[in-house]
C-alpha cells in the first residue's frame, strides 16, 4: 500500500475518532444540560456546572455570564472567568452599562452570534458596536442569549485566545441550546423565589391581619360592652329622674294630709277641753263637725292622690327596671306613663293628644314602651320645645295583624337632615355642654330594635316639628 495513501486513511480514522468522541461528549453534555430546569440548585452552582460541562465539549477556559437589566439598560455578571491579563481581572459581581459592545449586540439582535477579529472590525465598521469589553486580542468569541417565554434573561459568552483554536456553528448551536435551558432554569428559579417570597409576606399579612382581627374583635366586645353598660346608666339615670320626680309629687299631698291631721287633732282637743270643762255649746259642736268634715275631704281627695301616683309609679318603675312581656291596655298605660311624668310636664303648657283605641290590650315588653314614651316626650319638651311657649304632641297609636304602629309627633323646632342622620346614634345631642348625654335617642332605637324586634324611623326639618313610626310585632 502506498505510504501516503496509508496516512490520508489514518488522518481520516483519526478524524472520525475525533468526531465520535466530540459527538459523544456532545451528547452526554446536552443529556445533562436538558435536566438542568429540572434540578433543585441554586443558580450559581448552576452557573459553575455550565461551565464545566461546556469546557469539557469546547474550550471554555474564558466564559461569563451577564444578567440583563431591562429598565436599567444594565448587565450583572454573576459569574465570570477570564485567562487573560487586563486591569479589571475578576468582574465577578460587577454591573455595568449595557454600552454599545458585543454583549449589548446580541441582547440586541436576541440571536446567538459567532465573532472573529475580522468580524468585530466589520460591526465597528457598520456601527453596530463601539468598542469590547476587556482585551480584544481574543481569536473567536460566541455569545448567545438566555430566552424564556419570551423574556430575556441575559447572555452566555464563551472566548478563546489560543492561536488556531476557532468556535463552529456546531460549538454555536450548543451555546445557543445552553443557554435557552439556562433560560428556563432562571425563569424557574425565578418564579419559585418569588413564590416563596409571596407566599412568605401573604403568610405575614395573614398574621398581621390576624392580630388585627383579634384587636378588632375585642375593641367591638369591649365598646358593645360599654354600650350596654351605658343604655343601662341611662334607663337607671331616667329610672332615677322618675323616683326623685314622684318623690317631690308625692310630698306635696303628703304634706297637706300631714297638716289637715295635725289641724283636726288640735279640734278634737279643743272640744274635748270645751266638754271636760262644761262649757261645750251646741254652736262649738257644729263648728267642729264642719271642720272635721272639711278635713276628712281633705285627707281623703290628697291620700287618693298620693295612692294613684304610688300605683303610677310603681308599675312604671317596675316596668323600666325588667324586660317582661305582659298584656295592657295600652291607652291606660299611656295614662300611667303621662301620669309618672307630671313632674316635667306640669311646669310647662305643652299638650298632649293620644289617639288611640280605649280597648286595645296587647302582649308586650311594658317596661320597653315606658322609656320609649319617657324619652320622646321628654326629648320634645328639652329640645323640640326649647324657646316655645306652648308645644303640642300628637300619639297615634294603631294596630294591624299582629303590628303595633305607633305614630308620635310634635311641632318643635325639628333638625336639619345632617342631624337627622345622626339622630340614633350613641352620644349625639344638640345640648352638647349643656347637660346632654347623647344616649336618649339611641336608647330609644336600642329598645325597639332589641327588646321589642322592631323597627324605627325619623323625619324632620328645620322649624317643622319631629315626626317618628315606630313598628313592633305584638300578640292581641
Amino acid at each position: 500500500m502506498d505510504p501516503l495513501v496509508n496516512i490520508e486513511y489514518v488522518a481520516q480514522l483519526e478524524k472520525r475518532l475525533v468526531d465520535l468522541q466530540y459527538a459523544e461528549k456532545l451528547q452526554h453534555a446536552l443529556f445533562k444540560i436538558s435536566s438542568f430546569s429540572h434540578e433543585d440548585m441554586d443558580l450559581q452552582q448552576l452557573y459553575r456546572k455550565v461551565h464545566l460541562i461546556i469546557d469539557d465539549v469546547l474550550d471554555a477556559k474564558n466564559f461569563f455570564i451577564a444578567l440583563f437589566d431591562d429598565e436599567n439598560q444594565t448587565i450583572n455578571l454573576p459569574y465570570f472567568v477570564d485567562e487573560q491579563d487586563f486591569d479589571e481581572k475578576d468582574m465577578t459581581g460587577r454591573t455595568l452599562d449595557l454600552g454599545k459592545g458585543l454583549s449589548s449586540y446580541v441582547i440586541r439582535t436576541r440571536k446567538p452570534q459567532l465573532i472573529t477579529a475580522d468580524v468585530v472590525t466589520e460591526l465597528i465598521t457598520n456601527d453596530e458596536i463601539q468598542d469590547v469589553l476587556g482585551s480584544t486580542d481574543f481569536r473567536c468569541w460566541m455569545g448567545a442569549p438566555m430566552i424564556s417565554a419570551e423574556t430575556l434573561h441575559g447572555i452566555i459568552v464563551v472566548q478563546t485566545y489560543s492561536e488556531g483554536e476557532n468556535y463552529n456553528h456546531n460549538d454555536l448551536k450548543l451555546l445557543d441550546f445552553v443557554a435557552n435551558q439556562v433560560g428556563t432554569a432562571i425563569e424557574i428559579n425565578v418564579n419559585t423565589s418569588q413564590r416563596i417570597k409571596a407566599q412568605l409576606k401573604l403568610a405575614e399579612q395573614h398574621r398581621i391581619l390576624e392580630q388585627k382581627n383579634l384587636t378588632l374583635t375585642k375593641t367591638i366586645k369591649d365598646l358593645k360592652k360599654a354600650q350596654e353598660e351605658l343604655v343601662q346608666k341611662e334607663k337607671m339615670a331616667s329610672l332615677g329622674g322618675l323616683v326623685a320626680g314622684i318623690a317631690h309629687e308625692i310630698n306635696t299631698p303628703l304634706g297637706i294630709c300631714v297638716t289637715a291631721t295635725s289641724h283636726l287633732t288640735e279640734e278634737q282637743n279643743e272640744i274635748r277641753k270645751a266638754y271636760e270643762s262644761g262649757v261645750l255649746t251646741e254652736d262649738c259642736l257644729n263648728e267642729y263637725f264642719e271642720e272635721f268634715q272639711q278635713g276628712l275631704k281633705i285627707l281623703s281627695s290628697n291620700t287618693k292622690r298620693a295612692a294613684e301616683l304610688v300605683k303610677s309609679f310603681k308599675q312604671v318603675a317596675v316596668d323600666q327596671s325588667s324586660n317582661e312581656v305582659r298584656i295592657i291596655n295600652f291607652f291606660q298605660y299611656i295614662q300611667e306613663i303621662l301620669l309618672s311624668l307630671k313632674p316635667a310636664l306640669k311646669r310647662v303648657n305643652h299638650e298632649i293628644n293620644i289617639d288611640c283605641s280605649k280597648n286595645l290590650n296587647v302582649g308586650i315588653n311594658a317596661g320597653a314602651i315606658s322609656q320609649i314614651f319617657s324619652n320622646l316626650i321628654m326629648n320634645s319638651i328639652i329640645h323640640g320645645f326649647e324657646g316655645i311657649e306652648k308645644g303640642s304632641i300628637q300619639i297615634k297609636v294603631s294596630t294591624k295583624a299582629n303590628q303595633l304602629k305607633i305614630h308620635y309627633a310634635d311641632n318643635g323646632k325639628g333638625i336639619d337632615e345632617h342631624s337627622l342622620g345622626q339622630l340614633f346614634d350613641p352620644f349625639f345631642t344638640t345640648k352638647r355642654g349643656e347637660g346632654g348625654s347623647g344616649l336618649g335617642t339611641h336608647l330609644i332605637y336600642n329598645l325597639v330594635h332589641s327588646s321589642l324586634n322592631g323597627t324605627i324611623k325619623a323625619q324632620s326639618e328645620p322649624d317643622k316639628g319631629l315626626a317618628y313610626l315606630i313598628k313592633v310585632p305584638v300578640s292581641i
